[in-house]
């Protein structure tokens, strides 16, 4: 549906793959789908987790921008 909203929960575990994501943040694969932090394989800890979510956070915010204007 065009309204859905995709949440995910925090994964405990790192992951030895890796959800490939353009320069846009959002999945190569799936459109509309921001992979980010340990289990999508672009993080090692918590700091670098974090600071993965806060630029998908703001690309997500960047893509959803044209939807106000």
């Amino acid at each position: 549906m065009d309204d859905a909203v995709l949440t995910g929960r925090r994964n405990p575990a790192s992951s030895p793959i890796r959800i490939k994501r353009g320069p846009d943040y959002q999945s190569i694969n799936v459109k509309g789908l921001f992979p980010a932090g340990e289990g999508a394989g672009y993080a090692g800890g918590i700091l670098s987790a974090g600071v993965d979510g806060i630029e998908v956070a703001e690309a997500v915010a960047r893509d959803l921008a044209h939807l106000v204007s």
